[in-house]
């Protein structure tokens, strides 16, 4: 197999495993399940990730912080007016949680007492860089740095909340007017 050929296909071992994590929790879902899913064997999937579960639950949190880094952390660093920031950011989120309809990896991951210390380390910290990110487009737009940690802190937690009860009520909608109020209260009271 060549090189490349074979990061490519790790990379799409990649994002079948962050869907069965994110959505079956990583203690519930077996090797088994994912070869299933991947369709590869046991050896297979132990040429790609020597070290078993924990290494492929590293690669899927460091895919998570990668993806966000570049579809929402790097858009709301970028020169522009906070709007467009944080209609971007909006655009994200909803995207990657299917309107309300998909789990948070950062909550399926959150809860095991089995998955690598890394791998919960690092989706710790996808938390942390999207409030540092939020607030820092916040602070670009004049809000002093406190008032931008709180509100950015507030806007994740509002999101991420909203997420948790959309999913348990089954209502979508739920989501997606959560994003709108916090974008809302995001752009019109930035000043403090």
């Amino acid at each position: 197999m060549s090189a490349l050929a074979d990061n490519g296909a790790r990379e799409e071992i990649i994002i079948t495993l962050f869907d069965l994590f994110r959505r079956g929790g990583y203690d519930a879902v077996s090797i088994a399940d994912i070869s299933e899913a991947t369709g590869l064997g046991k050896s297979s999937l132990y040429y790609h990730f020597p070290g078993g579960k924990p290494d492929m639950a590293e690669a899927v949190a460091d895919f998570a912080r990668g993806y966000m880094r570049e579809k929402m952390f790097a858009p709301l660093g970028a020169q522009g007016p906070l709007a467009r920031k944080i209609a971007v950011m909006m655009k994200t989120v909803a995207t990657m949680y299917e309107g309300g309809g998909a789990p948070c990896l950062i909550a399926s991951m959150m809860i095991s007492p089995t998955a690598s210390p890394k791998a919960v380390k690092t989706v710790k910290a996808i938390i942390a860089d999207w409030i540092d990110a939020l607030a820092g487009a916040l602070r670009a737009d004049g809000l002093s740095s406190a008032a931008a940690k709180r509100r950015a802190t507030a806007a994740v937690i509002a999101i991420q909340g909203a997420l948790v009860v959309a999913r348990a009520a089954g209502e979508k909608q739920i989501f997606s007017a959560a994003l709108k109020a916090a974008e809302k209260d995001l752009i019109d009271q930035r000043r403090e």
